[in-house]
């Protein structure tokens, strides 16, 4: 065997430049435990502020923790949280800035690891089957390589809304079933030529920064998206959703009535399940173009 050895990248002949990067990280745990974290309810005291703070400090300790990591100097650390309506897991999104030769896309990522990590610590006591999920840079930019986005941060499903009697307003639920020529399971608007309808939360977004207070499911759509222009997709398109549901878009809007307000018929879709499934809030969502 020849000679192994390790080194240090040697970035002296680069230049300064400001760089910043984004990591993301998901613990996925019991719906139960979720609710006992937003309760403040978890014996050891308040998870979120104290997973915070170990990703930031974590940052601080890159160098330390990674052995052919440089020493950079870090203007900013973000560590902020995101708690999906009776969903079961947190996502965990990272930044990392500074002034620097090199990147700052480990100390995002240690970051996201130990607030996560973190996250487990504070509530093994009452739920151990926590999983980390997953663990990746979302974006990064400055440096000679320029800007970088990570082609899994695009698209994920991040509400499912049913309700069980026709002319209420369907509630969001932390997983599901899509069933082959009906649609989501106990929802009372399955089947029919629409099986069923989607809607982008940027569409959600957009009409709250008009101060217009709107929720997922308000609209009457089962399927809330993130990350795809869902208008812009051609009938045929199939969504891959988890492990195992696939749906084909059937319809684009739908017509519309005097006094109707809500979003779906301008910005929705309707799809067929073409292939039955589990489904779940944070599942990743892919596309298939006919």
């Amino acid at each position: 065997m020849g000679e192994r050895h390790v080194s240090m990248v040697d970035i002296t002949p680069k230049k300064e430049t400001e760089r910043e990067a984004v990591a993301c990280a998901r613990i996925r745990m019991r719906p139960e435990t979720l609710k006992l974290i937003k309760g403040g309810e978890i014996a050891k005291g308040d998870v979120l502020t104290t997973a915070q703070i170990a990703g930031i400090m974590a940052a601080k300790k890159t160098p330390y923790l990674l052995p052919l990591c440089h020493q950079l100097l870090l203007t900013n650390v973000k560590v902020e949280f995101s708690l999906p309506d009776d969903g079961d897991f947190i996502e965990i999104t990272t930044a990392a800035k500074g002034t620097g030769r090199t990147g700052m896309e480990m100390e995002a990522l240690v970051a996201a690891a130990i607030s996560a990590l973190t996250v487990y610590d504070m509530c093994k006591g009452v739920d151990k089957d926590m999983t980390i999920e997953e663990i990746y840079l979302m974006g990064k930019g400055g440096g000679r390589s320029g800007v970088y986005i990570a082609p899994q941060s695009k698209a994920r499903l991040v509400a499912i809304c049913l309700s069980q009697e026709k002319g209420t307003t369907k509630e969001p639920v932390a997983q599901g079933w899509l069933e082959e020529e009906k649609g989501l399971s106990g929802d009372a608007h399955a089947g029919g030529l629409r099986e069923v309808s989607l809607l982008a939360i940027e569409s959600i977004q957009k009409m709250r920064g008009q101060g217009i207070k709107l929720n997922p499911g308000d609209s009457a759509e089962n399927l809330v998206t993130s990350g795809i222009d869902l208008v812009s997709l051609p009938l045929g398109t199939k969504l891959h959703i988890g492990k195992e549901a696939v749906v084909e878009v059937s319809q684009i809007g739908k017509e519309t009535h005097p006094g109707d307000f809500k979003l779906l018929p301008q910005e929705g879709i309707f799809a067929r399940v073409i292939q039955g499934g589990l489904i779940r809030v944070g599942d990743d969502v892919s596309i298939s173009k006919p």
